[in-house]
C-alpha cells in the first residue's frame, strides 16, 4: 500500500503552512498568555478555504479527503495548538454530524455557513454529571406542538460561547434508555441559552470551553439530527473517530473515519464536545 501524499494533499500541506506560518504563528504566544481567541485567523481561514475541507463543494467546503483535513489540523497545531483545537472541534464535532446524520435542508441551513467560515460550530456532549457518556445524558428534550423545547446543563463545551450552532444530545423518551437519545441541532444565540465562564486550562489557553445552560430553549422540530433515538449511536461514531485522531497533529499515521469523508478530533488536547 502506497502512503505517500497526493499531488493535491502535498498542495494543501503547503498552503496550510504558509498560511499558518505568516497568519496564526506570530500570535499564538499572545493567545496562549492571555487566553484571548483568535478570531482574525479564523476569519482568514475561511476566506481561505479551511473551514469545511474534508465536506462536498456543494455545502460549502473544498471537496477534499479526510487525510487532507488531518493534514490542515497538523500544519495549524505546529503554529497554534489553541487554535488547531478550535478548528478540529469545529469541523469534526460541530460540522462533521450534520454532514452524516443530517437532512439537506439541515446541511443548507448549518453546515453551508459552518464549512465557508461564515461562523464556527460546536458540538454539546458533556455534562456536570455523565462526563463524556453519551449514555448518561440528563438533558431533555420535549415535543411541544413541533416545537423541541430542552432544559439541562452542559459543560466545557469547546468553542461553545463563539458558535453559530450547538449540535445537543438530549433524552427526548426517557424510557427507553439509550435508545431514547436525540441529537438537536440549536442555532447560536437562541433564547433559554446561557453559557458559563472561560474555563481556565494550564495551556491551549486560546481555546474557548464553557458551561452550558439551557432553560426552556425552543427550536423547530425540523431541527433533530437524523431519527429520534439515534442520537447516542451518532455520537458514538463521531467520537470513535475523534479518539482515533487526537493524535493527528503529533503525527503522519490517519484513520479515515468508516463509511465516511468526515474528519472527527481534536488537537494535542481532550477537546470536550
Amino acid at each position: 500500500m502506497n502512503f505517500d501524499l497526493t499531488d493535491e494533499q502535498q498542495l494543501i500541506r503547503q498552503a496550510v503552512r504558509e498560511f499558518a506560518t505568516k497568519e496564526i504563528a506570530p500570535n499564538a504566544r499572545h493567545v496562549d498568555e492571555t487566553g484571548e481567541f483568535p478570531a482574525e485567523a479564523f476569519r482568514k481561514m475561511g476566506q481561505l478555504g479551511l473551514m469545511g475541507i474534508p465536506f462536498p463543494e456543494a455545502y460549502g467546503g473544498a471537496g477534499a479527503d479526510s487525510v487532507s483535513a488531518a493534514i490542515a489540523v497538523e500544519e495549524v497545531a505546529r503554529a497554534c495548538g489553541s487554535t488547531a483545537l478550535a478548528y478540529a472541534a469545529h469541523m469534526g464535532l460541530g460540522s462533521a454530524p450534520i454532514f452524516m446524520f443530517g437532512s439537506e435542508a439541515q446541511k443548507q441551513r448549518f453546515l453551508k455557513p459552518a464549512a465557508e467560515g461564515q461562523y464556527i460550530a460546536a458540538f454539546g456532549l458533556t455534562e456536570p454529571h455523565a462526563g463524556s457518556d453519551a449514555g448518561a445524558t440528563r438533558t431533555t428534550a420535549r415535543l411541544d406542538g413541533d416545537t423541541w423545547v430542552l432544559n439541562g446543563a452542559k459543560m466545557w463545551i469547546t468553542n461553545a460561547p463563539l458558535a453559530g450552532h450547538i449540535i445537543f444530545t438530549a433524552v427526548t423518551d426517557s424510557d427507553k434508555g439509550k435508545n431514547g437519545i436525540s441529537a438537536i441541532i440549536v442555532p447560536g444565540g437562541t433564547p433559554g441559552l446561557t453559557f458559563g465562564k472561560h474555563e481556565p486550562k494550564m495551556g491551549l489557553r486560546g481555546s474557548v470551553s464553557t458551561a452550558i445552560m439551557l432553560e426552556d430553549v425552543r427550536v423547530p422540530g425540523e431541527n433533530l439530527l437524523g431519527e429520534r433515538g439515534r442520537g447516542f449511536n451518532q455520537f458514538l461514531q463521531v467520537l470513535d473517530g475523534g479518539r482515533i485522531s487526537i493524535d493527528a497533529p503529533r503525527c503522519t499515521h490517519w484513520h479515515p473515519m468508516a463509511s465516511s469523508r468526515t474528519w472527527s478530533g481534536s488537537a494535542h488536547s481532550t477537546a470536550r464536545p
